[in-house]
This record gives structure tokens, sequence and C-alpha cells, in this order.
């Protein structure tokens, strides 16, 4: 059976130190290793900021995290009512140029994609929702 937290909080970068506490309680609370807290909030941060510059933009928004945690790892759901948007669906960025060759954006979502064991997005009743999974707390 799953463990469910849920933080519900305006779509802004100042409430990032709020949803990296909310989320690192729970990850500690399963038994989570130090690098596997500090892998998760790395995705953690990109997703969150992602939605609060870009989600509801001009206007601010609300946002839920939930954290689910049981034998099968960690799973965090990120929900936003703003503009439809699959950051999944973005081009990897091509690593092997260097900084100044590559087009910006998209390394945000890639480095989550590399961290993470499962990343998943649906559109569902008008919100936006992106999950990322890790397996292993270790």
């Amino acid at each position: 059976m799953k463990k469910l937290k849920e933080l519900i909080i305006d779509a802004r970068t100042e409430n990032l130190d709020a949803v990296l506490d909310f989320v690192s309680e729970e990850l500690e609370s399963a038994d989570c290793s130090v690098k596997t807290q500090m892998q998760i909030a790395v995705a953690v941060e990109e997703i969150f900021v992602n939605i609060a510059h870009y989600a509801y933009n001009p206007t601010v928004g609300g946002a839920a995290v939930r954290v689910y945690s049981g034998d099968d790892g960690i799973t965090i759901e990120f929900e936003d009512g703003g503009k439809p948007y699959n950051p999944l669906e973005k081009a990897d960025p091509d690593v092997s140029l260097s900084a100044e060759e590559r087009d910006i954006g998209g390394l945000g979502i890639f480095m989550v994609k590399k961290i993470m064991d499962e990343t998943e997005y649906r559109h569902e009743n008008g919100k936006n929702i992106l999950t990322i999974k890790k397996s292993s707390l270790l």
C-alpha cells in the first residue's frame, strides 16, 4: 500500500524551498539514501521552477505536489492547471556540443529523465500531471 502526502501551494519560485522541504521530509521517512534524496531534489527543483515560470505566465496559479512511497520506491506527482504542455516531448539536447553551440532549453528536463527511473506526462481534466519515479531508494 502506498502512503500519500500532498502539498498544495502557489506556483511561485519563492515557494521552492517549501516544496523541497516537503519532498525531503517524505524521502527521509521512507529511508531514502542521501545520494538519492539529492538526485530527486534536482528533479523536483527543475519541475517546480518550470511550473512557476511557465504554467500560468503572466499570472500565478496553484500546484499540487504528491508523494507516494512504498515497497516499489518513491513516486512524485506534480499537477497544475496552467497551459497544456508536455515537457517530455522536447527533444533531448545534444550534450556532445558545447554549451555555446547547444540550443537554449531542454537541459533541465533531460536531467530529470536521466536522474529518475520513470517520467510520465498526461493532461487530464484540464490539468498537467507530470509523474516521476525512483525505484531504488539506495
